[in-house]
């Protein structure tokens, strides 16, 4: 019989993960939004000013959305369904938690759903 869970051993190095990109991701949102902030002053052409305050408030919102996707990563941990895919409920292999700790589902089952 197959595995359902990893162990609480087994799954502090993915907390540790998380927090740590956690931190990363922060860290760099905190400097996009002191940057957004910032005047190019009067010698700044308008157009490029609203290019490059659109750039900034992409990237904040796609940095955002990560600590989102992290936090719940950190909720699925406390819940015990850390590392089991949301769509077939088999364990995600290490290696891809490695890579992209705060995943919801396996390789094939987030293939699945980018044809759909």
């Amino acid at each position: 019989m197959a595995k359902k869970k990893y162990t609480k051993r087994e799954i502090e190095p993915f907390r540790k993960l998380l927090l740590k990109h956690r931190n990363v991701v922060t860290g760099s949102l905190s400097s996009l939004e002191s940057e957004g902030r910032g005047s190019s002053g009067d010698e700044g052409d308008l157009s490029s000013e609203n290019f490059e305050i659109e750039l900034t408030l992409t990237a904040m919102q796609s940095e955002t959305n990560l600590v989102q996707e992290i936090d719940e990563a950190l909720k699925r941990i406390d819940m015990g369904t850390y590392g089991i895919c949301e769509d077939t409920e088999q364990l995600i292999p290490v290696q891809r938690l490695q890579a992209v700790p705060w995943t919801r589902l396996c390789v094939a089952a987030q293939e699945k759903r980018e044809k759909s």
